[in-house]
């Protein structure tokens, strides 16, 4: 079981959905008519993207934390996830029924909502970052999925091409880790100035939350 679980994180991990995020970039500004929908998406993943980083380093460099809550920033498998799986359903089902385009987004939703709870259970995030970076996501998402449903709709977008070059990267990707802690550390010892920054293992805020063996 505890294969299927490092399996899915592996799917969230920002080492496979950074790249299939700019894919989808690149597909999007391939055409004139999917250019404004590409910037969007470019905003969406920075938005994400920057939010997850900045609550991260708010604790790492300050310590500051919600008091009572074992938090230190939100999850960046549970925020990428809501943004990236439903949305990507949007992008290869644009041109079908509305009732396909919808369960689409809803399965990607639902392996959003796989990924986090894996994240979870192996004890990566707490529930609480989870849950805050699931929100975090799925709002973006929500929001660029409204602005842009109808042209995604109208898209001439090669979509098989898109579906087999996005299964390929992730193939290629698949099994790898970004190293965000290690990047976010650094610069938040450029900003703080202090060979050290804060961490769960030195603060106070609470084991984090798992499953029963």
């Amino acid at each position: 079981m505890f294969r299927v679980w490092h399996a899915l994180t592996y799917i969230g991990d920002g080492a496979v959905l950074m790249p299939c995020a700019t894919l989808l970039f690149a597909w999007l500004i391939s055409t004139p008519f999917t250019r404004r929908t590409g910037w969007c998406w470019l905003f969406a993943v920075l938005l994400v993207g920057g939010g997850v980083a900045l609550s991260k380093m708010l604790y790492m460099v300050s310590g500051w934390h919600p008091a009572g809550w074992n938090f230190i920033g939100l999850s960046g498998h549970a925020a990428l996830s809501f943004l990236f799986w439903p949305s990507a359903g949007a992008f290869v089902t644009g041109r079908n029924r509305t009732w396909l385009r919808v369960a689409t987004v809803a399965l990607g939703a639902s392996l959003a909502l796989a990924i986090s709870a894996a994240s979870w259970v192996l004890g990566y995030h707490s529930l609480s970052e989870v849950v805050a970076g699931g929100l975090w996501g799925a709002m973006v998402a929500t929001v660029f999925l409204l602005l842009t449903w109808r042209q995604l709709a109208e898209a001439p977008l090669a979509r098989k091409w898109m579906i087999a070059s996005m299964l390929l990267l992730v193939l290629v990707t698949f099994g790898h880790e970004f190293p965000s802690k290690r990047v976010l550390s650094w610069i938040a010892r450029q900003v703080d100035g202090h060979a050290a920054v804060h961490a769960r293992a030195n603060a106070n805020v609470g084991p984090k939350a798992q499953l029963p063996k």
